[in-house]
């Protein structure tokens, strides 16, 4: 892929368009609380990580989550929708419009700002997190992928555990 000259270029309206469409699906999925199918979103081999913005700056990608692998996230679905023990809670992602940073060899680099809120069982709403999604995506057999998916939150203080994938 080449590097994108200029954001007014019909092929960046359609690689937006595709990965926009990718995130939408994704947090559509998040939020109708269908966790079995969000391994499915990424590449066998993949980077998941919730990270604070603050360690980000420092160098640091340490983060609240990290995954590795398709497998990982699979694991991590089946403990959240089997195993673990929480309150009820559910998700609702709000996206900004996303910025198409690079096309090249690796695939596509997107920038997409987030606002999840969280609504617990006695219907109580909450800002969970502010972040900004910045993605690596591929191609594979004519569908996009998550490659790298990091999850770069600016909330200070998360407000409650992070149960669910952001």
């Amino acid at each position: 892929m080449d590097q994108i000259d200029t954001p007014l270029d019909a092929d960046t309206h359609l690689i937006r368009h595709r990965v926009e469409q990718l995130q939408l699906d994704y947090v559509h999925a998040i939020d109708d609380g269908a966790i079995d199918s969000w391994p499915g979103f990424f590449t066998e081999r993949c980077l998941y990580a919730i990270i604070a913005r603050d360690n980000l700056e420092r160098g640091q990608e340490l983060g609240v989550m990290r995954f590795e692998s398709r497998a990982m996230l699979v694991d991590r679905a089946t403990a959240t929708q089997h195993a673990a023990v929480f309150a009820p809670r559910t998700l609702c992602h709000v996206l900004s419009g996303t910025s198409i940073e690079a096309v090249d060899e690796n695939g596509i680099r997107a920038r997409t700002n987030v606002a999840i809120y969280q609504t617990t069982a006695d219907g109580d709403t909450l800002l969970l997190v502010a972040a900004t999604y910045r993605d690596l995506v591929v191609e594979a057999d004519g569908a996009l992928l998550f490659k790298e998916k990091r999850v770069i939150y600016d909330t200070l203080r998360l407000p409650d555990s992070v149960v669910n994938p952001l």
